[in-house]
């Protein structure tokens, strides 16, 4: 290789991989082992106005909220949370009714779909 193209490529090189050190930095995968991965299925034609998540954990009490789940669509949350104990879910569709429960107490899975329907 020609000395003249010697120095770009090192500094290509080098550039690539510390955007990729910085990228693993600021925006780190999903790790099983940080927690759990629940996706929401509306398995309805209705909208899903909002979905609204409480859960404990060691350090004290979560909530995560997301809105506008259109009939047919998924949405999958991140929950800093143990798989096995549960969590309270609160579905609001876009009538109004509201539909609690308790999902996934007792159930080990790092990652679940829990199908949602009126």
């Amino acid at each position: 290789m020609s000395d003249k193209w010697r120095h770009p490529l090192t500094i290509f090189i080098l550039g690539a991989v510390s955007a990729l050190i910085v990228h693993s930095v600021l925006f780190p995968s999903f790790n099983q082992s940080d927690g759990m991965q629940v996706v929401f299925h509306n398995g309805s034609d209705q909208l899903i106005q909002s979905i609204r998540l409480d859960f404990g954990h060691s350090n004290g009490q979560s909530s995560i909220q997301t809105f506008r789940i259109a009939g047919g669509e998924d949405r999958a949350l991140l929950l800093n949370h143990e798989p096995g104990m549960g969590f309270n879910v609160v579905v609001t569709w876009v009538d109004g009714i509201s539909q609690e429960f308790c999902a996934l107490k007792g159930d080990e899975r790092s990652s679940a779909i829990i199908p949602l329907t009126r």
